[in-house]
């Protein structure tokens, strides 16, 4: 049997030394999704938007899982002006912008202009603004990891008339 190298050494302790690391970031990865099961055909017609408790002028489809209890999907349409300030979520977000402009400033950084066809996702507990920009109403897609709720931090604001 040869005896180890200093470069034998070196490798074996940074391979010791990331698997911890390597076990940690398995565990943050998302669990599989559930299988999609049976068919769902929404047209835009048929959508029936709904108010969105708390914030006026804005309106909700719900496409899948009751945002009320648990993790779902939905899309939401905010007037122009519409803002929700410094608020947290309890689960992540994922979301996408379907038209007008959505600006988020997170963590008190700089608020950042979402045009339509951009894309985001806060974790949980993430402090952040959200806005519609422009003359035109926002529509975005949101996936949530859990129920619905905002943590509010500063009073919510009506959109421009």
């Amino acid at each position: 049997m040869k005896p180890l190298t200093t470069v034998s050494v070196l490798l074996l302790g940074l391979a010791l030394g990331a698997t911890p690391l390597l076990l940690s970031a398995q565990s943050e990865m998302p669990a599989k999704p559930a299988r999609v099961a049976g068919k769902t055909l929404l047209a835009a017609s048929d959508m029936k938007w709904v108010p969105m408790p708390g914030l006026d002028g804005a309106t909700q489809v719900a496409l899948f899982g009751d945002p009320t209890k648990e993790a779902h999907r939905i899309l939401y349409k905010w007037p122009a002006g519409t803002k929700a300030p410094l608020h947290t979520h309890t689960h992540g977000d994922r979301g996408l912008i379907v038209s007008g402009t959505l600006s988020l400033a997170v963590e008190g950084a700089a608020k950042k202009l979402l045009p339509s066809g951009s894309y985001f996702s806060l974790a949980a507990g993430v402090k952040h603004v959200t806005e519609v920009e422009g003359e035109a109403p926002c529509v975005f897609y949101v996936e949530r990891e859990g129920a619905f709720d905002a943590v509010m931090v500063e009073a919510a604001s009506a959109p421009r008339k």
